[in-house]
């Protein structure tokens, strides 16, 4: 029978002593100012390389797009007459930055635009000349046929196309690219999370051990109690850490689009960014269903529980964290397995492939919560999973209390996955 008293005191203790430890507020606060200089440097590093006027000479055969260009931006385009051989050797030299040539036949809809530069030109910026040239040619080839008023407002025209999920309460606009995206960074933040956490308890394991304190300790309290007053108290230590840095995150979702609006702004005089920056204005982050939040919370928290149990009889059983890569190894390859499916079940959540995977509890942590921001999953299928989940659960943290037992208490030796199954059978 549990002790309940016993195992709060040990909850209260591993959450508490973590708490108020150096590293936990450090990494604490270093993810928010982490999300915040990602968001914000991008715009800072556009702003200080605006700085650095540029200019591509332009060799134009059919004496009309050229001057388009320059009519565009005077000072990122500047004709030239100088053949391309010397514009060739003035580009090698470093006398310019680069050069268009726009051979006579491209109005014909042959030949090509070449952009020639020093591999200095990103994609920014080779966006940005095959933008501006295809508007030009269009324009003057749609000018050449005397293209009606009414035909150019139609091309330039962008069909309006709805994302609509029929349920029973009715029909609601989805956005499939953004909720796929939002469980491809659910599924790795728990991939993460499993990784970190499932380390924190293993080297507090091996702390406890070699320092001979959990000695005093299992004198009074089972090693049942032990072990899983550890995993709760640093599975709800990880929840708290999450609750901050979600607070932090939804706080810099308010200021998220004007700080997009003004880096996809760009350039004032590219076709191209004028239409970024009318899409960023309107940048807005769609609905969230809450059911998505709290089923990220419980299958972090279940898949926490699942592996830091088993984390928790690695540290047991040996001494040094160089030792323990070889127990390591299959925890490790159940947490990348549901890594390597996670495009195929957010492409196709109702897949029979991605159900039987989704409810595998090892992989349920990180896969169900994909599916669950792709598309409403039938109670059965959470509820079954939930289950399973909580099922392992019980399983493991039994058969790794009867290996920590053992190997609490063992010393200088680094166990095989023969003696561990030996302690599991004795105990």
């Amino acid at each position: 029978m549990i002790q309940k008293e016993k195992l709060l005191l040990i909850i209260q203790r591993e959450y508490l002593t973590r708490l108020r430890s150096k590293i936990f507020i450090v990494t604490t606060i270093l993810a928010p100012v982490v999300m915040i200089l990602l968001l914000i440097l991008p715009t800072l590093i556009q702003t200080m390389s605006a700085d650095r006027q540029r200019q591509f000479l332009v060799y134009d055969e059919t004496g009309e797009i050229g001057q388009e260009l320059v009519g565009i931006d005077s000072v990122y385009y500047r004709i030239t007459t100088n053949p391309p051989d010397e514009l060739r050797a003035s580009l090698i030299t470093g006398d310019i930055e680069g050069y268009l040539l726009i051979p006579h036949e491209i109005l014909d809809g042959k030949g090509k635009v070449s952009f020639y530069h020093g591999g200095t030109a990103g994609m920014t910026v080779t966006s940005r000349i095959r933008s501006d040239v295809q508007q030009i040619v269009r324009d003057i080839r749609l000018d050449r046929i005397d293209t009606p008023a009414e035909v150019r407002a139609i091309l330039a025209e962008r069909v309006q196309t709805e994302n609509l999920t029929i349920t029973a309460e009715g029909e609601e606009e989805a956005d499939s690219g953004f909720y796929m995206f939002l469980g491809f960074i659910m599924g790795f933040i728990i991939y993460g999370a499993m990784f970190a956490y499932g380390a924190v308890i293993m080297r507090s394991v091996m702390e406890e051990k070699t320092s001979r304190i959990v000695e005093v300790i299992a004198s009074s309290v089972r090693p049942f109690e032990l072990l899983m007053g550890k995993v709760t108290g640093v599975a709800l230590l990880g929840l708290t850490q999450f609750a901050i840095w979600a607070g932090a995150g939804a706080a810099l979702m308010v200021v998220a689009g004007p700080i997009v609006t003004l880096f996809m702004g760009g350039d004032s005089g590219s076709v191209q960014s004028t239409e970024a920056a009318a899409e960023a204005a309107a940048f807005s982050i769609p609905y969230i269903n809450p059911i998505i939040w709290v089923g990220f919370v419980l299958f972090f928290l279940l898949g926490f529980l699942i592996y830091s149990s088993l984390f928790a009889a690695v540290g047991s059983a040996v001494d040094q964290e160089s030792d323990s890569q070889q127990l390591q190894m299959p925890i490790i390859m159940l947490i990348i397995i549901p890594l390597m499916f996670l495009f195929p079940v957010s492409d196709d959540p109702a897949s029979t492939l991605s159900v039987v995977l989704s409810m595998v509890p090892f992989f349920a942590p990180i896969l169900m919560p994909v599916r669950m921001a792709v598309l409403p999953i039938p109670l059965w299928q959470l509820g079954g999973t939930i289950l399973l989940m909580i099922l392992t659960f019980i399983i493991l943290i039994w058969l790794s209390s009867r290996i920590y037992r053992t190997g609490i208490l063992m010393y200088g030796k680094k166990a095989s996955f023969r003696e561990l199954w030996k302690w599991i059978r004795e105990n």
